[in-house]
């Protein structure tokens, strides 16, 4: 197991200009510790259920001024069942307010070798906010969440929506050779499922794009230059429109206190405006 910088001196490392010091490694740990942290100030959002299931659950931030259709924002965490969304309030809740619409904060079921259950939940979801009269604006993703508002760009069933994959994992079939978290996409998938690329075909967003490419123009990722965590290559190598963020890594593209933050929220709002479109 990799070592952790502990979460306060991490934040003095960063803040203070002693970032150059320290290894990439250590600067993404230490930058997940200092998010952790002030994530767990923020509450929860009005809570709504979309299933039975403790996990079926969506949490609405609503900005402080304005409103409109709401943007969905699907956390991340490699599939793993323990990570929530709570490490995500905080961009959620920041990105309300930057935006002036309402932000939904998305929970799913992370059951390890039920990779089905993951993307039965994201179309509930949606289904849910089209029944209610409340059709996203675009759907945000970072990470497995990434992944996952990917398969709802390319969802055929579903009406198509601006979609913008942070850090997304593109390609499973690289994922697992590359064993990107740790093995956790084989964990997610199962290993029977995992063993032939004919059996998770229908998770695999870069299988999925080639199917409805009338749809690339309203999907963008956002990748930062230094991930450590999931590989730049998975965006650029997808054929997919990419905005490259130099000297960005893993998290700062979900924290509203990095510089990628800027490049984050200007990115969703172009989706949701419309700009870009067929880029």
């Amino acid at each position: 197991m990799r070592a952790r910088v502990n979460g306060d001196l991490g934040s003095f490392l960063i803040y203070s200009g002693f970032v150059s010091a320290m290894t990439p490694q250590e600067r993404e740990d230490a930058a997940l510790d200092s998010l952790l942290e002030r994530a767990a100030q923020v509450g929860p959002g009005r809570e709504e259920s979309y299933g039975p299931h403790p996990d079926q659950i969506i949490e609405w931030y609503a900005p402080r001024t304005s409103g409109g259709s709401p943007i969905v924002f699907v956390h991340g965490g490699f599939f793993r069942p323990t990570i929530d969304r709570a490490h995500a309030r905080l961009a959620a809740a920041i990105l309300a307010d930057q935006l002036a619409r309402p932000v939904v904060l998305a929970e799913y079921r992370r059951v390890s070798g039920d990779p089905d259950l993951s993307v039965t939940d994201i179309h509930a979801i949606s289904d849910l906010l089209e029944g209610l009269g409340e059709e996203p604006a675009a759907w945000v993703g970072h990470s497995a969440g990434g992944t996952l508002v990917l398969q709802r760009a390319f969802d055929q069933v579903r009406p198509a929506v601006p979609v913008v994959a942070l850090a997304p994992v593109v390609d499973l079939t690289s994922g697992l050779t590359e064993t990107l978290g740790e093995g956790a996409i084989m964990d997610w998938l199962g290993a029977r499922t995992a063993a032939k690329r004919g059996r998770y075909a229908h998770l695999d967003p870069v299988r999925l794009l080639a199917e409805v490419p009338e749809r690339l123009g309203q999907v963008r990722c956002v990748h930062g230059a230094e991930d450590l965590t999931v590989p730049v290559a998975q965006s650029t190598g997808s054929g997919l429109a990419v905005d490259v963020i130099a000297g960005a890594h893993h998290y700062d593209l979900i924290d509203p206190a990095a510089a990628a933050w800027t490049e984050v929220v200007a990115a969703v709002r172009s989706a949701v405006s419309g700009e870009g479109q067929g880029s």
